[in-house]
Parts: C-alpha cells; sequence; structure tokens
C-alpha cells in the first residue's frame, strides 16, 4: 500500500525525521511536551494509511481496522488507516485521534523508539525533531534526565513501552517467517465501492490463502494450535469485514458540515 524510491541512505521509519540516542551530555536538558493536548495529538499520523500492529494487540485492532500483510520484504502485519493515499481515516485536521478507536502502539510509540547501544543494550532514542520534544525545560516540559544524569520517571516509563514493542515487533516476525516459509501469503486487492456506484481498488498487499491454510499438515495445524497462531490468522481473515466501515468512514467525512 506504499510505494518508495531507491536510496542509499538507510530508510528511516514512517513518521520519523531524525533519530537520536538520548544522553545526559548532549540532551540533559530534553524534555517532553506532556500537556494533554500535546500528549493525545496525533497530527503526525494524519498522512499514514497503514501502520505496523503486533501480535499483542492484533485482537483489539482487529475489531476496528482491516489487519493486512505488507507487500514488501518485512511481509509485516499492517492496520488499515485509510482508502487513498495521505489521508488516514483516524486523525481529524486538528490531529485528534477518531474517539472509540483503537491507536496502535506504533501510533502511540513515536516520538521515542529503542536504539541499539553498546554490547546490544536496548537504550531509548527519539526523533528530536518532533514538536513533542524540547530542548530547553519550561511549563508543561517533563524532563528526560534527572540532575544527577539518570532518566526520570517519564523516561524510564517511555523506555519500557517501547523495549516491549521492540520484544513484541520480534516476535511478530517470527509470526510472519512461520507464515512465508509455508507460501500462505499470497497478493491480494479489495475492490470497493462507494454508495454513488464509484469503484475503488485498494492493492499492493497480501493476506493468508485459506486454501493453503486448509490445507497445512495436520502435525502443523497441531502444533500452530498450540502456539495461538491459528487464532492469530483466524482474527487476520476476519478483520477483511473491515472494508466496507471504511468506505462508509471515508462517504461521511466527504459530506459538508
Amino acid at each position: 500500500m506504499s510505494s518508495s524510491k531507491a536510496s542509499h541512505a538507510p530508510a528511516l521509519p514512517l513518521f520519523y525525521n531524525r533519530i537520536e540516542m538520548l544522553n545526559f551530555s548532549e540532551h540533559g536538558g530534553f524534555g517532553v511536551r506532556n500537556t494533554a493536548a500535546d500528549a493525545l495529538n496525533f497530527g503526525y499520523a494524519r498522512g499514514a494509511i497503514a501502520v505496523p500492529v503486533t501480535l499483542g494487540e492484533l485482537a483489539i485492532a482487529a475489531r476496528h481496522f482491516p489487519v493486512i500483510f505488507a507487500a514488501d520484504a518485512t511481509a509485516m502485519p499492517l492496520a488499515v488507516l485509510g482508502l487513498e493515499a495521505g489521508k488516514n481515516l483516524f486523525v481529524d485536521k486538528n490531529g485528534h485521534w477518531r474517539p472509540g478507536t483503537y491507536v496502535p502502539a506504533y501510533v502511540r510509540r513515536y516520538p521515542f523508539i529503542t536504539v541499539n547501544g553498546p554490547e546490544g543494550r536496548q537504550l531509548l532514542g527519539a526523533d528530536t525533531s518532533s514538536p513533542r520534544i524540547s530542548s530547553r525545560p519550561g511549563e508543561g516540559i517533563v524532563p528526560l534526565f534527572d540532575s544527577a544524569g539518570g532518566p526520570t520517571e517519564l523516561a524510564r516509563g517511555i523506555l519500557n513501552f517501547c523495549e516491549t514493542f521492540a520484544r513484541e515487533y520480534a516476535q511478530t516476525q517470527a509470526f510472519v517467517a512461520d507464515l512465508n516459509a509455508r507460501g500462505l501469503l499470497v497478493d491480494r486487492s479489495a475492490d470497493l465501492r462507494f454508495p454513488d456506484g464509484t469503484p475503488h481498488r485498494v492493492d499492493g498487499f497480501r493476506v493468508v490463502d485459506e486454501n493453503a491454510l486448509r490445507a497445512l499438515p495436520d502435525d502443523v495445524v497441531v502444533d500452530w494450535h498450540k502456539r495461538g497462531l491459528l487464532a492469530l490468522i483466524t482474527l487476520h481473515l476476519s478483520s477483511q469485514v473491515g472494508w466496507q466501515p471504511l468506505v462508509d468512514l471515508a462517504v461521511s467525512q466527504r459530506r459538508p458540515n
């Protein structure tokens, strides 16, 4: 559901523009704009029509969005958030997420991320170009480092969230590897129709092939059942009914106020 241009520089993750590993000597005065208005502003996701979801959140994500698999080499599960490039149907012009709808962990993690430090340690990094990051103290700014150079309670909580996400992301990659090893992921498109009869096709994604799933050897079925993989696949397949609600949401947003 996306396109990219060849580049010699490694691509940054979606939303991120400049990732820096946070350390006291360079970022001792940095903090987070942590007022409710700042914490609940998802304007940076306004143009995202799909974001990764991990296994731990697939059950709830499948209740709110179609969950597909990326057509690129990662083949990661994605929550579909829009039908047209640059239009996230769940973020309004003020950056507010649609009430009552799940906010994927990938979206909530930004502008923070784990980065690999010395000896394989996971350290806290951030997109320091984000408006939520402040380089100087002030009202509504919660510091990331204390006066002794250690992480504040806020920073420890953020790192814990990012580490959990990274761990679940790795588990999701292993799940995708199992699907690929059995040839279960196939290219697919969604042919939709708006109420006025206008057709709309979404392509460039993959889904689990139900015929190939039914043809799995018995021992694999038993193993995957015990590991909970079959339940995850069922959630993915059942989420495909979510395409029509996306059409309805898109139509409602086109109507004049």
